[in-house]
C-alpha cells in the first residue's frame, strides 16, 4: 500500500509536470502560428481578397489541434470563417481538456494594413485573426502519452515492493517471527531455559539490541525470581525455613508417615525471657542470639527433621523419625538440655531457656495446621508450668482454646449490650481511715453471672479489643464523676487502668480530653495508671505521652511496679505522680520487706505519691504505716463494690458530713 501510494504521488508529479510542458509547448507553437500567418492575411484583408485569406486559413487548420480559424474586420463583420470541428458532443475528454487548457482555447492577432501601404507612418487597424484550439484533442494526446508513464510507474512500484517485502521478510519479519516463537516457549518458572534466537547480521543493529537486553532481563528475572522463592520460603535472619515451607515439609512428611504407617512429631519451641535479651542488650545483640539458637537446634535435629522458625522467638522441629511417645519425650528433654547450654555473646554471657509443646501424627492431627496449632497450645501449657518444661497436647487445651473463642466472640457485643459494668475499690489514708480516692475495677454480667476481669481482659488484650473497652471504662468513670458532683456535692480521684495496647493507641489522649471536657470533670480528679511493662515497649513515645497527659492535669500512676524490667534510670524521666506497690511484694510483708522498702525510699525520694495495693491484714498495715506509706488499698479495707453501695458508703456520708 505504501508503494501503490507513492507511485500514484509520482505520477501526479508526472502529469502536472507533462500538462507543465504541454502548455508551455503550445503556447509557443501558437506564437510562431500567429507570427507566420500574420503578414499574409493582413494583405488578404487590406486588398479584400477572400480567397488568399481562405487559402490561408486553410493552411491554419492543416496544423495540429486547431478546431477552426476566422478572420472579423474592424467593424466586426465575418471577413472569412473556416470549421475543422466533426463532433461537438461533451465527454471526459473535453471536460478535462477545458480544465487543463482553457486559456489556451483561443488564440487572436490584430490585423493592420501593410506598412507600404500606409500613407502616414500610423499603421491602421483592418480585422483581427481568431484561432480556436480543440481541447478534447490536446486532452487524448497528454493521456495517450501519460498512459505508458503510469504503467511505467506502476510497475516501478510493484517492483520495489517485491524487493522491500523479501528484504523485510528476510531481515525482519522472518527474525521477529522466531523471536516470537521463542517467547512463547519461555518456561515462567525459569525463563533462562529458553532463551531469544540472536542473529548474526543483527548483533549491531536495534533488533540485536533488544535481543540482547531481552536475554539480559529474562536472566535478571530468573535471579530475581530465585531470590523470591527463597525469601518466600526461608526466614531472612536465620536462613531457616519459613512457615510456608513448614508446612509443605509437613505435608509431605505426614504423606510419607501414612504410606508407612509410622508417627512424627512436631515441636513448638518458645525461648523464655527472650524479651529480656532484647530489652537489656538491644535488638542487635538479640537477632545474634537468635542466629545462635538456630544454629543450635539445627546442629541438634540434624538428619532426623527439619527445623524453621515462624518468627520471633518461636521455632519448630519436624521429627519425622519418632516411633513413640516416649521417645518423643527423650528427644524433648535432652534438647532442652542442649539448649541451656551457655552462649557468649560480645562481653555477655546468656543461658537459654525454651518451653516446648508436643504434637504427634495422627493422633493429634492430620494436617500440617493443626499439628502446629496443637502443638503451640501444648507449649503454652508447658510455659505456664515454668521454664525449661516441655508438654504434650491434651484434648482438654482444646477445650480451654474453644471456650477462649467463645469468651472472644461475646466479648465483641458486650459493649452494644450494656454487659459491663463498674466496681469501686477504695483508697483509705492508713493512717486516718479517710477516702482519698478509688479505682475504677471493671466486671463483666453476662448470661447472668459477673465474669471475672482475670478471665476475659487477656483475651481483650490479645484481641485488641481491650481499646474499645478501655475508652467504655474512661467514658463510664466521667459520667459518674460527674453524677457524684451533682448528688453529692463531692467529687474524688479515680484510678483507671490503660493496658498497654490503649496506651499504644493513637487516640488515647484527644479521648480522655474530650470526655473530661464533655461531662466537665476536673482532670486531676482522673489518675490514669499505667502499667510498667507498657511504659517500656517504648519508653521515647511513652514520655512524649504521659507529659502530655500531665500537662492536661491528669494524673499518672505506675502500676504493678517492681514487677517488670524497667531501668531505673527512666523512672526521673517520667512524668508520674503515683507509684503503686504491687501486691505481691505487699503479700510478702512483713516478712520480707526489701523491695517493698526499696519503693517506698524510692518514691519518697522523687516526691511521688505511693499506693500499697493488696493490703489483706493488720500485719501488712502496721508495717506499711511505720515504714512511712500513706495510702492503702485492699480487702483488708474494703473489696471493689458496686457503685450504688461505693456511693453510699463513702460519698452519701461525706456529703452530710460537708453539708453539717
Amino acid at each position: 500500500m505504501t508503494a501503490l501510494f507513492f507511485a500514484f504521488a509520482i505520477f501526479i508529479v508526472e502529469v502536472l509536470m507533462l500538462v507543465k510542458v504541454q502548455t508551455e509547448t503550445l503556447e509557443n507553437a501558437q506564437q510562431e502560428l500567429l507570427d507566420s500567418v500574420e503578414h499574409p492575411l493582413e494583405s488578404a484583408v487590406w486588398a479584400f481578397d477572400r480567397a488568399l485569406a481562405e487559402q490561408t486559413l486553410e493552411g491554419i487548420l492543416n496544423v495540429d489541434y486547431i478546431a477552426s480559424a476566422k478572420v472579423l474586420l474592424d467593424n466586426s463583420e465575418k471577413f472569412v470563417n473556416l470549421d475543422n470541428r466533426v463532433d461537438e458532443t461533451a465527454d471526459i475528454y473535453l471536460a478535462i481538456g477545458s480544465r487543463l487548457f482553457g486559456p489556451l482555447k483561443q488564440v487572436s492577432r490584430d490585423l493592420y494594413n501593410p506598412p507600404e501601404s500606409s500613407i502616414n507612418k500610423k499603421p491602421q487597424h483592418i480585422g483581427t485573426l481568431y484561432i480556436d484550439y480543440d481541447t478534447r484533442d490536446l486532452a487524448k494526446a497528454l493521456f495517450s502519452q501519460l498512459q505508458m508513464s503510469f504503467f511505467a510507474t506502476l510497475a516501478r512500484a510493484l517492483f520495489i515492493t517485491l524487493v522491500l517485502s523479501f528484504i523485510f521478510h528476510r531481515f525482519l519479519t522472518q527474525p521477529i517471527a522466531k523471536i516470537g516463537e521463542a517467547i512463547d516457549r519461555i518456561d515462567p518458572e525459569s525463563p533462562d531455559n529458553h532463551l531469544l534466537p540472536t542473529f548474526s547480521n543483527h548483533e549491531d543493529d536495534e533488533l540485536g539490541i533488544v535481543t540482547t537486553k531481552l536475554n539480559q532481563i529474562l536472566m535478571e528475572f530468573t535471579q530475581t525470581q530465585n531470590k523470591l522463592r527463597k525469601l518466600a520460603t526461608r526466614d531472612s535472619l536465620t536462613g531457616l525455613p519459613n512457615r510456608t515451607l513448614l508446612l509443605e515439609t509437613i505435608a509431605v512428611a505426614i504423606q510419607r508417615a501414612k504410606a508407612s504407617n509410622q508417627q512424627l512429631g512436631v515441636l513448638f519451641i518458645d525461648l523464655d525471657r527472650f524479651k529480656n535479651v532484647n530489652d537489656s542488650l538491644g535488638h542487635a545483640l538479640g537477632d545474634q542470639f537468635l542466629i545462635r539458637v538456630a544454629l543450635m537446634l539445627r546442629r541438634f535435629v540434624g538428619n532426623r527433621g527439619t527445623v524453621a522458625r515462624l518468627g520471633g522467638d518461636e521455632f519448630v522441629i519436624l521429627h519425622d523419625e519418632l516411633r513413640s511417645a516416649n521417645e518423643a519425650a527423650e528427644f524433648v528433654d535432652k534438647l532442652i538440655r542442649q539448649l541451656q547450654t551457655p552462649i557468649k555473646l560480645d562481653d555477655h554471657s546468656l543461658h537459654p531457656a525454651a518451653s516446648v509443646g508436643i504434637s504427634l501424627f495422627p493422633d493429634d492431627g492430620q494436617t500440617p495446621e493443626d499439628l502446629i496449632r496443637h502443638a503451640d497450645m501444648a507449649m503454652y501449657n508447658a510455659k505456664a508450668i515454668g521454664s525449661n518444661q516441655w508438654s504434650f497436647f491434651k484434648q482438654q487445651m482444646t477445650e480451654k482454646a474453644a471456650v477462649r473463642l467463645r469468651t472472644e466472640a461475646s466479648l465483641h457485643d458486650a459493649i452494644i449490650n450494656n454487659e459491663f459494668l463498674l466496681h469501686f475499690q477504695p483508697k483509705l489514708d492508713i493512717h486516718t481511715g479517710e477516702l482519698v480516692g478509688c479505682e475504677a475495677l471493671i466486671r463483666w454480667q453476662h448470661e447472668g453471672r459477673l465474669i471475672s476481669p482475670m478471665t476475659f481482659i487477656p483475651v481483650a488484650e490479645e484481641t485488641g479489643i481491650i481499646v474499645p473497652i478501655g475508652r467504655w471504662v474512661l467514658e463510664q468513670t466521667c459520667k459518674s464523676l460527674s453524677k457524684w458532683q451533682k448528688l453529692y456535692n463531692t467529687s474524688t480521684t479515680v484510678a483507671c487502668n490503660v493496658s498497654s495496647k490503649q496506651f499504644a493507641d493513637a487516640s488515647l489522649i484527644p479521648d480522655i480530653k474530650r470526655m473530661a471536657m464533655r461531662y466537665q470533670i476536673d482532670p486531676s480528679l482522673i489518675e490514669i495508671e499505667i502499667t510498667e511493662t507498657s511504659l517500656m515497649d517504648d519508653i521515647d513515645l511513652a514520655i512524649n505521652k504521659l507529659k502530655q497527659l500531665k500537662s492536661a492535669g491528669f494524673g499518672i500512676a505506675v502500676d504493678d511496679f517492681g514487677t517488670g524490667y524497667s531501668s531505673l534510670s527512666y523512672l526521673r524521666h517520667l512524668p508520674i505522680t503515683t507509684l503503686k506497690i504491687d501486691r505481691a511484694f505487699v503479700s510478702d510483708l512483713p516478712h520480707d520487706n526489701a523491695i517493698a522498702s526499696t519503693i517506698l525510699t524510692l518514691g519518697k525520694q522523687l516526691h511521688l505519691n505511693i499506693v500499697a495495693e493488696g493490703i489483706e491484714n493488720e500485719q501488712q498495715e502496721r508495717w506499711l504505716k511505720s515504714n512511712g506509706c500513706v495510702i492503702g488499698q485492699g480487702f483488708y479495707y474494703s473489696k471493689p463494690l458496686p457503685i450504688e453501695e461505693f456511693e453510699q458508703l463513702y460519698l452519701a456520708p461525706r456529703s452530710r458530713q460537708v453539708q453539717s
